[in-house]
């Protein structure tokens, strides 16, 4: 082979490498970050912006969970035994207030706060999913 061939090739499998890391594919140790509301009454967004343009809904990516229709994945780089971040930020509707904060399929104890850290690492197998649940304020 030519060394023009074999730079190409070699290039080439470094393009692949790198596609496969940024979506999640691979080894590359991808957090993902899954979210979406439950039952509706308002919404959740990721409060850091500059992670508004990598955000996709789940049945766009390439995602193997079982997320709920309309969840929203954020996928995010980060090192073997490592850990990412992101706060979420929830919106409720007029009339009504956060419940609970859910991460994993678990009641987040004594959050019924509009926001919510999430914190994903390799205990969690990279990924998270978050979820928040409104419910009506109550009348006095």
């Amino acid at each position: 082979m030519t060394k023009k061939l074999v730079k190409t090739l070699i290039m080439g499998l470094a393009l692949i490498m790198c596609i496969g890391l940024f979506t999640g594919c691979g080894n590359g140790y991808g957090y993902q970050f899954h979210y979406s509301v439950i039952d509706g009454n308002g919404e959740i967004t990721v409060e850091d912006e500059d992670f508004l343009r990598k955000v996709r809904l789940c049945s766009e990516s390439l995602c193997e969970l079982e997320c709920p229709e309309n969840s929203h994945v954020i996928q995010r780089l980060g090192g073997k035994k490592g850990s990412h971040q992101l706060t979420f930020v929830a919106t409720p509707d007029e009339g009504f207030q956060v419940k609970e904060w859910l991460f994993n399929g678990e009641i987040v104890e004594g959050n019924n706060t509009t926001l919510y850290t999430a914190k994903v690492s390799s205990e969690q197998n990279y990924y998270g999913v978050i979820a928040v649940v409104f419910e009506p304020i109550p009348n006095n």
